[in-house]
């Protein structure tokens, strides 16, 4: 798959162990392994149908007095899948990932030969 995932995206094709949700409303958290994701809503669930549900769930929704939530765009929960249109996997340990190339380039690095130590003088000697 050269893409990366997105809201359509299947379970079955999704490329990474854990499903990562969260909210920038209230702070809510949640990690998801896939496996028990496919084996609870099946294979053929999307991530985007995730996150609704995700979505559905947030404490901070004001209900109406049936219970219901309120259908407001101001008080809607700002759920979401942050591995979403990232190319490197989220659980890809940093020993895989490969080099990284650091700003400063030779100019910053250390000379290769010692400087010449500066001779002291005795007290007295010319």
């Amino acid at each position: 798959m050269n893409e990366p995932p997105g809201p359509h995206t299947s379970l079955e094709f999704y490329p990474w162990v854990v499903l990562r949700f969260r909210c920038q409303k209230c702070r809510r958290y949640g990690d998801a392994r896939l496996a028990k994701l496919a084996e609870k809503f099946g294979a053929a669930e999307t991530i985007g149908m995730l996150i609704s549900r995700f979505q559905a769930t947030c404490p901070s929704r004001p209900r109406s007095k049936g219970g219901r939530p309120v259908a407001d765009a101001q008080f809607a929960c700002g759920g979401y899948c942050p591995d979403l249109k990232s190319n490197p996997p989220p659980d890809l340990p940093p020993s895989m990932r490969g080099l990284t190339l650091i700003a400063g380039g030779k100019a910053n690095m250390y000379p290769t030969d010692p400087a010449p130590a500066e001779r002291r003088r005795r007290v007295g000697e010319e």
